[in-house]
């Protein structure tokens, strides 16, 4: 998204020695960590305290807690435990003009403006967040997995709107699809808690599925899901990256998130389709993540030329994200905005974006921190 790139020059700050995790809190259910802790050593520290750590992005290897604080970060137990915003209890950050700023750890407080939020999903606009107060879990007692097939996307949709609706509430929701073929459409379920509860769940989901047309497939398909969920990551961590044929070195790709009121999600894929058609884009993936009001789209357009190819991509993710903020929607909602979205802000928040800018004007005068990201300062 170019959330971490110098404009025009600067001092380019890095977290990633600010890793201790200082405290973790049986009792209080809660842990404190600085900002570079990556996402792994969390869940290892506290799976060792028999507690659990449920932020889980495909990044955990190699992500931090700071860089999923800035970006409002949701992961693969988001259906169950939301995004990594909502598990933070309190922070400390250094501001602009070098003050410390530090919030109290609360569940629940009603005394004026919630600071918290000046650092969810801002990607560090406001201060330079150097430590985190995180919610802990209880340890579930046991993991089910379980994966399905559709004949369509919008029968895939009507089940996870059904199963919402009778209270069949899984950890984990990720539906993919090949819009070109049906054959490779998947939906990867978790469930995670107590035995009884895991149980009832995972029996009520699969009635709703069944009544909805899906098929069960085979044990093996969801633990494979699962077991490699983390491995483009590993692969980054190692420094080796994915190899390219010759014939895909001029392909480029783009990922668009989108969230849309769930009753016009339908209407908004035969949207999508029709302008990446017109554009001269292929969309090779569309994707429900954690509900069926969340879509994520891959995109790849090939024109001989790099500079042509990519401005014909971009331009045609732009069109789909226009179409859905005409329709109630947001164009993110997992990886911040950064350069990349920063000049449909004002289209996103109309009035508020005003109200942000002030704000930032406020904390940071001279606008020392990340200038010019999000359009906000």
């Amino acid at each position: 998204m170019g959330a971490a790139i110098a404009l025009g020059g600067g001092i380019m700050i890095d977290t990633s020695r600010m890793n201790r995790i200082e405290r973790v809190s049986r009792e209080d259910m809660m842990f404190c960590a600085e900002s570079g802790v990556v996402l792994e050593d969390a869940f290892l520290t506290l799976n060792r305290e028999q507690l659990f750590f449920a932020h889980d992005p495909w990044t955990r290897p190699i992500a931090t807690i700071g860089g999923a604080l800035s970006t409002n970060s949701l992961g693969y137990l988001g259906a169950k435990y939301g995004s990594f915003g909502t598990q933070l209890l309190g922070l400390e950050a250094i501001l602009p003009n070098g003050e410390l700023l530090r919030t109290r750890p609360a569940q629940f407080a009603s005394t004026g403006f919630d600071l918290r939020r000046l650092f969810i999903g801002t990607e560090g606009l406001f201060g330079i967040v150097t430590s985190a107060v995180m919610r802990a879990f209880p340890k579930p007692e046991t993991l089910k997995l379980v994966s399905y097939e559709f004949r369509s996307f919008e029968h895939a949709h009507r089940a996870l709107i059904k199963m919402r609706l009778n209270g069949a509430l899984p950890s984990m929701i990720d539906y993919g699809e090949e819009p070109s073929s049906n054959e490779d459409s998947q939906l990867n379920l978790a469930f995670d808690g107590l035995e009884e509860e895991v149980l009832i769940q995972a029996g009520r989901a699969e009635q709703v599925i069944t009544d909805c047309g899906g098929r069960k497939l085979d044990d093996a398909e969801a633990r494979e899901f699962w077991e490699h969920r983390h491995d483009i990551a590993i692969m980054f961590s190692r420094g080796v990256s994915e190899p390219v044929h010759e014939e895909e070195t001029d392909t480029k790709y783009d990922y668009v998130h989108i969230s849309l009121p769930a009753s016009k999600i339908l209407g908004f894929r035969e949207s999508l389709l029709r302008i990446a058609r017109d554009g001269g884009a292929k969309v090779l993936e569309v994707g429900l993540w954690q509900g069926p009001e969340l879509l994520s789209l891959v995109l790849s357009a090939h024109a001989g030329k790099p500079k042509i190819t990519t401005r014909r991509l971009w331009r045609t993710s732009d069109r789909i994200i226009r179409e859905a903020q005409d329709l109630g929607g947001t164009m993110e909602f997992c990886h911040g905005v950064g350069m990349k979205l920063a000049h449909l802000m004002k289209r996103e928040h109309g009035v508020g974006l005003e109200i942000m800018r002030q704000l930032k004007h406020v904390v940071d005068p001279l606008n020392i921190l990340n200038p010019g990201k999000q359009s906000v300062s």
